[in-house]
């Protein structure tokens, strides 16, 4: 059966968890109603199902109200779905989960209710989909960044690449960058307990949830976010390890210095350091930097961001080229 998790990954992952604790978004949903009208007119409603409310009737911090009015009727929503433009909402300081979105209402009973009733076919589309888009991407650049960043991308959770103990590929989602960084600080130990910890999804230290999958003897892919992942992560990430899988097994390419003969500078062992330096030869420019570093040029501009926020350093930029390039040099 579809848990709350489930639906609201498929009907809008941009919307927001308002209340609740997410232990809770793993019940299953038994049916869809919605309301129109505030409290106390409350709709008919069995337990278990998913409440769906215009947003205009928890306006003016009216949402402790509603869920007050659930409370004394005796109804057990699975969860509280406010629908539409809402203004910034009160917390319920209730286990109930309410999750608030852009979504008009009718757009959310009708996305919401074709997944109850369909949701075996959907992730089979959703499946094909995605190595559809996975083998294009890594046809048109052979590296495992391009269809993980296909697959970041249209599931907004972050997806990472491990081969032989380094990470080859990092994407965040638009709005969890600062997790990408969590995740890359705790890959370490990750990997080392990858053997010793169930192959499902996980709740780090860290406050990460994780979900990964072998693609090769000494390379994985992970799924990482703040949230439970729902039953169509797990498919996505299905999906793309069959892609990666496929990817590692063609040799890769040399980098153009290489066909060329020519010798390439060594690494420094950091690889934004190495980023950097890559860029500030390249005059700024981001394709031959990142043919030169053998990665997706989306790796190079994540790097160029990372070091940005945390260096203040930018190569693009011609006095800070020059400054690394002399101290490269000495």
């Amino acid at each position: 059966m579809s848990s709350i998790l489930d639906l609201w990954r498929a009907v809008d992952p941009e919307a927001r968890l308002v209340s609740g604790s997410p232990a809770h978004l793993g019940r299953p949903v038994r049916g869809i109603s919605r309301t129109r009208a505030a409290p106390p007119h409350l709709p008919e409603l069995a337990d278990g199902q998913l409440l769906v409310a215009d947003a205009t009737i928890v306006a003016e911090g009216q949402l402790e109200r509603l869920v007050a009015a659930l409370r004394e009727a005796d109804l057990a929503p699975a969860a509280l779905w406010i629908a539409g433009p809402a203004a910034a909402l009160d917390r319920a300081g209730d286990d109930l989960p309410v999750i608030s979105g852009a979504a008009s209402a009718s757009t959310v009973v009708s996305v919401a209710s074709a997944y109850l009733d369909g949701e075996r076919e959907i992730l089979a589309w959703l499946t094909s989909e995605l190595r559809l888009a996975g083998a294009e991407a890594a046809l048109a650049d052979p590296q495992v960044s391009a269809p993980a960043g296909v697959v970041a991308e249209r599931l907004r959770r972050g997806v990472a690449v491990s081969v032989e103990g380094s990470l080859r590929s990092l994407n965040p989602r638009a709005a969890g960058r600062a997790l990408a960084t969590r995740f890359a600080a705790a890959f370490g130990r990750m990997l080392a307990d990858r053997g010793t910890r169930p192959s499902g999804p996980r709740h780090t230290r860290d406050g990460l949830w994780i979900l990964e999958r072998s693609i090769g003897p000494s390379a994985a892919v992970w799924l990482f976010d703040d949230l439970p992942f729902a039953r169509i992560d797990e498919v996505a990430l299905e999906a793309l390890a069959v892609t990666l899988r496929a990817l590692l097994r063609r040799r890769a390419p040399e980098p153009a210095g290489a066909r060329r003969g020519q010798r390439l500078p060594p690494s420094t062992g950091d690889a934004v350091r190495d980023t950097l330096l890559a860029v500030a030869r390249a005059n700024g420019r981001i394709a031959p930097a990142a043919r030169s570093l053998g990665v997706h040029r989306n790796t190079v501009l994540y790097r160029l961001r990372r070091a940005s926020a945390e260096l203040g350093l930018d190569p693009r930029r011609p006095e800070d080229a020059l400054r690394m390039l002399r101290d490269e040099r000495h």
